[in-house]
């Protein structure tokens, strides 16, 4: 179902985002454990759907803008529904986050609705200027050892569909990959009268967003509203490609676009240069003349070591300036470690530098407890999108993504 700024209140939309937030308060993270989600799939007719992709999407809104997922694709927590349409998802953050098909913008189903308790909370497309695209999808946040059961999900078909495959210089598929994936849509109408037309005018938009080829390089899209003309571009490390534009009527699917990364390697090659040539340098910071550089990593630990090894410490943030200016040197969608972890037993917060912690910017999460002796410090890192502050432990399924760390050094 499509909704218009014309057809429904904004305040309506709203209050089934106000009630299921009273229902589930956005505590900050508690470390004893994290929460799980259960349920069924049922099409419109209650009928179980079997071996149907569910995922808890962890995203950030913040004033009303969302920054986008938490973390890759390839981490969100989800499960597939059996033969009875049941299923389970576990180990959920306690993040804001979005109950959503998986792949996303690739399952042969859409959510019409979420049944939790006596609550029914539908999904919708909305449409319009000043209504943000999530304002139709439930958006939620559990505490943490919560165990949500008996959930009812409601699916049923998408309309459309744009079905491709991306193939690399030799004609090889890109298996296996996240790309990022732009819907452009356009429909065209004569200018002038109708025994005398001047030419052509054109309205549409572009979608971006992040999907997964298969084992053989093809992707799905239902992402897609009404009768117009269609256009897809894909990128994937850095490469890109486009296709023609193909009109579909409302219901028609296309399974045809061939989309080929012919300057795949060029863009690896010059990446993994740029890539080596910024891992060696140092970038100064003029307002306090510290120097900070960023590293790959497999761990907060193998970071810490590095950096000692430099002579140097994971960053400390001390203020909002510092916290800005780092954004604006990193700004790539990845995890950084941060020289802080969730300090042990009530012992006061500090930076690894010994610095007191003066400035924070946490995430929807909040500010984490103090942890257990039996769970250990936990490390924090800058969150995928938005870079605000998050404690990601050992069971979390983000901890793989973090991949990298920032280093800071005072005499350079």
């Amino acid at each position: 179902m499509r909704l218009s700024h014309f057809s429904i209140p904004y305040v309506a939309i709203l209050a089934g985002i106000v009630a299921l937030t009273l229902l589930f308060p956005w505590n900050s993270i508690a470390q004893e454990g994290k929460s799980n989600l259960s349920g069924r799939i049922v099409d419109t007719d209650g009928n179980p759907v079997s071996s149907l992709g569910l995922a808890v999407k962890p995203v950030e809104i913040n004033m009303g803008q969302e920054k986008g997922p938490l973390a890759p694709l390839a981490s969100w927590p989800r499960g597939v529904t059996d033969a009875d349409g049941r299923f389970s998802i576990r180990n959920i953050d306690p993040v804001s986050s979005r109950l959503v098909m998986f792949p996303e913008h690739g399952s042969l189903f859409e959510i019409v609705s979420a049944q939790i308790g006596n609550l029914t909370f539908r999904y919708y497309e909305v449409s319009g200027i000043g209504f943000p695209p999530w304002l139709g999808q439930l958006t939620f946040a559990l505490e943490p050892g919560t165990s949500l059961e008996d959930v009812v999900v409601k699916v049923k078909p998408p309309d459309m569909r744009i079905r491709g495959r991306v193939l690399l210089k030799d004609r090889t598929p890109l298996a296996n990959a996240q790309i990022s994936l732009t819907i452009r849509r356009r429909r065209r109408s004569h200018k002038g009268f109708f025994l005398f037309p001047r030419g052509w005018s054109a309205s549409g938009g572009l979608t971006r967003f992040t999907a997964w080829t298969d084992a053989q390089g093809y992707f799905v899209t239902y992402h897609l509203r009404d009768a117009a003309e269609y256009s897809v571009g894909v990128k994937y490390d850095g490469a890109s490609a486009k296709s023609r534009w193909v009109h579909l009527e409302k219901g028609e699917k296309y399974d045809k676009f061939v989309l080929r990364l012919n300057d795949l390697e060029k863009h690896r090659k010059n990446r993994r240069k740029r890539e080596k040539a910024r891992h060696a340098v140092w970038t100064v910071n003029p307002a306090n003349d510290h120097a900070y550089r960023r590293i790959p990593c497999d761990s907060w630990e193998n970071a810490k070591a590095e950096a000692e090894a430099e002579g140097s410490y994971l960053v400390a943030i001390n203020d909002e300036a510092e916290q800005k200016w780092l954004e604006s040197l990193y700004p790539e969608k990845v995890f950084f470690w941060i020289g802080l972890r969730v300090p042990e037993n009530g012992a006061p917060w500090q930076w690894d530098s010994g610095e007191p912690l003066t400035y924070v910017n946490w995430g929807a999460a909040g500010r984490p407890d103090n942890t257990t002796s039996n769970v250990g410090e936990i490390p924090i890192a800058l969150i995928f999108v938005s870079k605000r502050w998050m404690a990601i432990d050992s069971e979390s399924r983000l901890r793989p993504a973090v991949k990298y760390a920032i280093l800071e050094k005072e005499r350079y």
